[in-house]
């Protein structure tokens, strides 16, 4: 490929052979292609009149914290950094709340909190952007994001128009959405309203938050409060990734039939299940964490990848793994589950390169 020029000063060209270990969260080495910054919607315009998105191969990145590079990128990376909060509409009860797909969530998180707006204090110190959030449809604790969510705005990439999404037009289900499937890389997200709530509701039905509230002491329950709460499990749960690269929870807690479930705990009695939503009442949660557990995986070192002593589902970066290694290790991973429990683990890291998938 040949070098691109843009139209406007904030991105006048293109930047070849671009370092990507610092812009993701395992901090493996890669290169991509093509490297472009788009710090503004005019950006993201010149992008659109400039290069052939048919025929070209992209990947749209936010902060890189659920982004695994497997082998370089050869294509163009978007790396989304649009900026800013603002408060859209404000009654005594509710609140919508717009912010730009380059803001990191948990800015989003404190900034909601500070104001004294309810709904998304379960998802503290989740990593990433907000652009990247309705991608996966974060969840943590009891709520997802597609239960906030008002809108999503969005550029449609081969033609360059602004998209106005609701949040039932997104195909959201556990941990994906069309944006993650049938829509990836039609549409760049560039922003999204979350419709928020100043009442005193809470969800802390997690034994989890209760145990931490209880253990700070916490006697008056507030959006803060749980928060609080929240992000003291998880710094106990994860691993600093400037310290230790990681893209928090590899895989998903797989859903099973009701008769498997039985039969698995039959087997084994301590097995980990998970309340589910009501799409999915024929089916039950369990924990992925404690499958690689009980397969006596937890602690697993392979080369300069392993899994995090501390917590089975995240995989780490020992210091200087690449991705294959940490794609081997997930791999095994996923055989020896599948041998000793007949379920299959199924990725949350959007992997890429060599066809984007584990074989």
């Amino acid at each position: 490929m040949e070098d691109i020029q843009f139209h406007s000063e904030a991105i006048t060209t293109c930047l070849n052979h671009y370092p990507l270990q610092s812009l993701n969260t395992f901090h493996v080495p890669a290169f991509a292609a093509h490297y472009i910054r788009l710090n503004s919607l005019k950006d993201i315009e010149d992008f659109c009149t400039t290069v052939n998105v048919s025929q070209t191969n992209l990947y749209i990145l936010g902060g890189g914290s659920n982004t695994l590079f497997v082998s370089n990128f050869s294509g163009y990376l978007l790396h989304v950094q649009l900026l800013g909060i603002e408060v859209i509409r404000e009654t005594s009860h509710k609140v919508l709340v717009k912010a730009a797909a380059g803001v990191l969530w948990h800015d989003l998180v404190l900034f909601c909190i500070e104001k004294g707006y309810g709904g998304i204090e379960n998802l503290s110190l989740i990593p990433g952007t907000v652009g990247a959030a309705p991608v996966q449809n974060i969840g943590a604790y009891g709520v997802e994001l597609n239960q906030v969510l008002d809108t999503i705005e969005a550029i449609e990439l081969s033609t360059g128009q602004k998209v106005i999404f609701t949040s039932s037009e997104c195909g959201f289900g556990y941990r994906t959405s069309f944006f993650k499937t049938k829509w990836r890389h039609r549409y760049l997200i560039t922003s999204i309203t979350l419709a928020l709530h100043k009442e005193k509701k809470f969800s802390i039905e997690y034994e989890a938050i209760q145990t931490m509230i209880a253990k700070m002491e916490i006697n008056q329950l507030s959006f803060k409060a749980i928060s609080d709460a929240i992000i003291a499990i998880r710094k106990q749960k994860l691993p600093d990734p400037d310290i230790l690269g990681n893209a928090g929870s590899f895989f998903q807690n797989p859903f099973i039939s009701v008769g498997h479930y039985r039969w698995l705990k039959q087997q084994y009695p301590s097995v980990v299940a998970f309340r589910t939503p009501d799409e999915y009442s024929e089916q039950v949660k369990i924990s992925a964490a404690w499958l690689i557990e009980a397969a006596g995986l937890k602690g697993l070192r392979k080369g300069n990848a392993g899994v995090y002593t501390l917590h089975a589902l995240i995989l780490v970066n020992c210091g200087g793994a690449s991705g294959k290694d940490i794609i081997n290790l997930a791999t095994e991973i996923i055989q020896k589950v599948k041998t000793q429990f007949n379920i299959t683990l199924i990725p949350e890291v959007n992997i890429v390169g060599e066809g984007d998938a584990i074989k």
